[in-house]
């Protein structure tokens, strides 16, 4: 019988995605939080059903034939909280990413300050800014009130201020918005959240609160120089869940049997991701990327920033945005054999008509793994314009998807990471095998020695630590020698060649000392080679070095670009 760590033994996760509801199962084992099963349904909130309700009870009674446990009764009730740890769940949590991008519009002072910011925050959520409105915007006080009524916004944001600075700037951007939002019909007027100056949060309340629903939160640029959107990305959140409450028919009647309100995907990603960047080293950062369906959620994290960015591509219902960004040349390129662009461009087009199909044969794998490579390039080239992005070094990096998780071999999940994020430095890359991330993320606020106990676990896969070496020396020319020795007291040394994925065996779990040599000058970010010896964890393709240099460059001529990529596709040592 499980030891009680708290009052919440059992947490019963729902995530409703945009093609599968899954109903997830942590509890204690042997005194710690573990993930012990998921069951999986589609997701019934769209046509024909129009329900989310069907969808949640099909995914729980999966969950119930694999654990062979009851959290529903004889009338499809939830049990909460469980009896006697037989039946039923302590707890409820429930993420949500099914549903259209809420249309947001997004006022601020300064464009290249406040707008800026506020436009940042709207991206760490699937939102779609539609207008910003600034007080350098050249369009009349008629045409920019014309233009708010022509974006019909679910939701405002208001921002403007660093504390204790502008304030009559403020007032006046408030006032135009209290104008703007009498045209509207009361039904119809976007809630308003105001995330600028502290100071003058009670004043833009009186100014608002009688024409909308107004919230405020956190400074988003508390000062000039400073940039917070954690307390208000948020906030957002919430605004977010309740404009789906009231339009997700069932969303009402599951989230009853919970504590806590329903969270964004997102924001639990989020969350994970700024709690591991606390908790390595401070120089360098976390990084996480979920490739789902419909967005691509990617955040990064240290003891000192985190940021995230929601983007409207995917792998199935966000395939048709990502695809209308994509020229055929930007997938081709990693295709390992000669494809022409109708029979490439064909079976994409058509999965964005069935967004759950998997792929059936080896070539439709090849072209699933090019597309998670291009939107690995596309979210890490985001991230460095959009969210501050300066460095790829990484401790580690956490990657999820079914794209990745559901048919590929490690050996090809670990070059399509690669060869995606490019990563610098010494990187432990680590899949979400069983996408709980965010439902963590979740359970943090309430129960966190579930996340942290959950994420010590094999519930993740500990793909690969991979050592990235840059070297302008000749392919082929041996650059470094490696000498790797496990807490077991085995040896295996390695000669290292430029312009190669080469790996050594070390196990999942297994932890080594690395000592490296160099034969030639070789530049590995944050590490001073041939100095100290460098303490390293094995992962299911073992301990890999990644000689291909960054950024990494591809033969233009097709029989050459072949013969690489046949090349990657085993380490060359084996």
């Amino acid at each position: 019988m499980a030891t009680l760590l708290t009052d919440v033994n059992s947490v019963l996760g729902i995530e409703i995605g945009s093609v599968q509801t899954r109903a997830v199962l942590f509890d204690v084992v042997e005194e710690t939080y573990q993930f012990l099963a998921s069951g999986s349904a589609s997701t019934t909130c769209g046509e024909p059903i129009f329900d989310v309700m069907p969808g949640v009870i099909a995914a729980i009674r999966d969950l119930q034939e694999i654990t062979g446990r009851f959290f529903l009764d004889l009338n499809n009730k939830l049990i909460i909280p469980s009896h006697g740890g037989v039946e039923g769940a302590d707890r409820l949590l429930i993420t949500l990413s099914w549903g259209a991008d809420l249309d947001v519009v997004t006022f601020g002072l300064l464009n290249e300050l406040s707008l800026e910011t506020a436009n940042r925050l709207a991206r760490t959520l699937p939102l779609n800014v539609v207008d910003s409105f600034g007080i350098n915007d050249r369009r009349s006080t008629q045409a920019q009130m014309d233009a708010l009524l022509a974006a019909k916004p679910r939701i405002l944001i208001f921002a403007g201020g660093s504390d204790r600075g502008a304030t009559r700037t403020v007032g006046r951007t408030a006032n135009k918005i209290a104008a703007s939002l009498h045209l509207f019909n009361a039904e119809e007027r976007p809630k308003v959240l105001f995330c600028g100056n502290r100071g003058m949060a009670r004043r833009v309340k009186e100014i608002l609160e009688n024409e909308t629903s107004y919230a405020s939160t956190n400074n988003i640029r508390p000062e000039i120089e400073n940039e917070d959107l954690t307390q208000a990305s948020f906030d957002l959140n919430q605004m977010v869940i309740d404009e789906k409450m009231n339009s997700i028919n069932g969303l009402e009647r599951i989230a009853a049997f919970s504590n806590e309100k329903p969270q964004l995907t997102g924001i639990g990603f989020q969350r994970v991701i700024r709690f591991l960047g606390k908790q390595y080293d401070p120089l360098r950062k976390v990084l996480g990327i979920d490739l789902g369906s419909a967005h691509v959620t990617a955040a990064f994290a240290n003891h000192n920033e985190s940021q995230q960015i929601t983007l409207p591509i995917g792998t199935g219902y966000g395939l048709e945005n990502a695809l209308q960004q994509t020229r055929f040349a930007d997938l081709e390129k990693w295709l390992p054999e000669a494809l022409s662009e109708s029979q490439v461009m064909d079976y994409l087009w058509q999965k964005t008509l069935f967004p759950n199909s998997l792929p059936v044969s080896e070539t439709d794998l090849q072209i699933e793994l090019a597309l998670a490579r291009h939107l690995l390039c596309m979210t890490m080239r985001e991230l460095e314009l959009n969210a501050g992005l300066v460095s790829r070094s990484f401790e580690p990096v956490l990657v999820g998807g079914s794209i990745l998780t559901h048919a590929a071999t490690p050996w090809q999940m670990l070059t399509a990471l690669l060869d995606g994020i490019q990563p610098l430095g010494i990187t432990p890359l680590v899949i979400d095998k069983h996408g709980i991330l965010s439902l963590l993320g979740a359970a943090a606020k309430t129960n966190p020695l579930l996340p942290v106990q959950v994420l010590e676990s094999t519930a993740f896969i500990n793909l690969a630590t991979v050592v990235s070496i840059g070297s302008k020396a000749k392919s082929g020319t041996v650059v470094l020698k490696a000498r790797l020795q496990t807490a077991a007291g085995k040896v295996r040394e390695l000669n290292i060649k430029q312009g190669e994925l080469a790996s050594l065996p070390l196990a999942f779990g297994e932890t080594a000392v690395l000592m490296l040599k160099p034969e030639t000058k070789v530049n590995i970010a944050d590490i001073e080679t041939g100095k100290e010896p460098i303490k390293v964890r094995g992962g299911v393709c073992g301990l890999v070095f990644d000689t291909r240099g960054r950024p990494l460059t591809l033969p233009k001529e097709q029989v050459h670009r072949l013969a690489m990529l046949d090349r990657w596709s085993k380490p060359s040592n084996q």
